[in-house]
């Protein structure tokens, strides 16, 4: 092979690859604002204007070069499309700057971080809560950690522009601003500074509306909005999900007595506790099981309609259940008879082993009560004996439920705090 042939082939190499570099740029060059007029966007390329299609999507370009920093090497690598490899840098390079406890730089690393990878909302949810959580306990001047958890809350912020279907990032911003203004250890300076802070509230705001808790409650109340429409709530479980904006109504209340305020307007702010906890009994959760719901309110409902389902059950034959009941007890052995006579404090572990099976024994089902019964009444009481089971198995499971949110504890507490 001569070199004038190694040289045409060079030369074919060369412009085979210049030909896929433009079919590449033309197929996947990102979309951009209009740097005359920002309010456009640039279409870009093919599978830009694909995406484009969609008006929401139109609204986000995925990448916005020019406010990359030109100097990092990521801008390289995510023209090259190696994306991951950048976002990978950039995140390194953050931890290292917050190691330093170089916070000047650590903003400015976060934010190319969200511009390499703005829909990748993990980079949103855990640099804000770095932000607010971890570099503002780094500074001993409230005033200072005030600044950075308002930093936090800003970034996700801006992290919602780029993920308007995204509705995690709207519920952390309600958390970050009522958990973490109102659950601190400088709480009641952080309410007060969150107050008076003008870039959060327009003038004509009223002092009440200001409070963190009822803010946070219409960021919760957002979030709810976008999952209603159909957004993906992902694995946070929905039960807590939609308990969070009656609860800062219930910690709005709370902490006005806190403060100092009685009266008239603490029992109002109690009645709306009072309101929001029901109407969030009330709603349709849903559930793991697809197509299921439950509503907490149901669990009362469905134990009354169980209950007058087993008192025309035992009606039907007076005492059968309890006669049920005695035959299984002679049948018990002697131990097993002793440990249910022993008080329940004085029993030894091999006792309660026997107590608890000897129970278990005595235990007669509705099903079990209606195969007893005459063969005129036995169709009709199997129907109801399972109707029972099926209603106490609902309640049971909503109690579940309820139990995660200590539903009954805070529908008490904002009906007694009324009086």
């Amino acid at each position: 092979m001569n070199q004038q042939t190694i040289f045409y082939r060079k030369i074919a190499y060369a412009v085979a690859i210049l030909a896929m570099l433009l079919v590449l740029y033309y197929l996947g060059f990102p979309s951009i604002k209009d740097p005359r007029d920002p309010t456009q966007i640039l279409p870009g390329g093919v599978l830009a204007r694909f995406k484009g299609a969609d008006a929401d999507a139109a609204l986000l370009s995925e990448l916005q070069l020019g406010e990359i920093d030109p100097a990092s090497e990521t801008i390289r690598l995510v023209s090259l499309g190696m994306r991951g490899f950048a976002a990978q840098i950039l995140w390194q390079e953050a931890n290292e700057y917050k190691m330093k406890k170089d916070w000047t730089k650590l903003s400015a690393t976060l934010q190319q971080l969200a511009k390499v990878e703005p829909h990748f909302i993990n980079v949103w949810r855990f640099q804000a809560w770095n932000l607010s959580y971890n570099v503002s306990a780094e500074f001993d001047d409230y005033r200072e950690r005030y600044r950075w958890v308002i930093k936090g809350i800003r970034f996700l912020q801006n992290g919602i522009q780029f993920n308007k279907r995204e509705p995690m990032l709207v519920w952390d911003t309600g958390w970050f601003i009522a958990q973490k203004i109102g659950r601190a250890d400088e709480k009641k300076q952080f309410r007060q500074l969150f107050r008076q802070d003008p870039d959060f509230h327009s003038p004509e705001t009223s002092g009440e509306e200001r409070d963190n808790w009822l803010v946070g409650k219409r960021w919760f109340r957002r979030a709810e909005e976008m999952v209603d429409r159909g957004a993906d709530l992902r694995r946070v479980t929905p039960v807590l999900f939609y308990s969070h904006a009656p609860m800062c109504q219930m910690n709005y209340a709370d902490n006005l007595e806190a403060d100092g305020t009685f009266g008239k307007m603490a029992k109002s702010a109690f009645q709306q506790a009072s309101l929001e906890w029901k109407q969030y009994g009330d709603r349709q959760i849903p559930t793991y099981e697809p197509g299921k719901t439950i509503r907490l309110n149901d669990v009362e409902p469905l134990r009354e309609e169980a209950a007058a389902l087993v008192k025309r059950l035992e009606a039907m034959e007076p005492g059968l259940r309890e006669k049920i009941r005695e035959e299984r007890r002679q049948n018990l052995s002697k131990l097993e008879r002793e440990a249910l006579e022993t008080p329940f404090e004085k029993r030894t572990d091999k006792q309660h082993e026997l107590a608890y099976k000897a129970q278990q024994q005595l235990h007669v089902t509705h099903e079990q009560l209606a195969r007893r019964l005459p063969e005129r009444f036995r169709s009709e009481a199997l129907a109801m004996a399972r109707k029972a089971d099926q209603l106490e198995q609902q309640a049971a499971e909503i109690e579940r439920s309820r139990e995660i949110v200590n539903f009954v504890y805070w529908r008490r507490h904002a009906q007694v705090e009324q009086s």
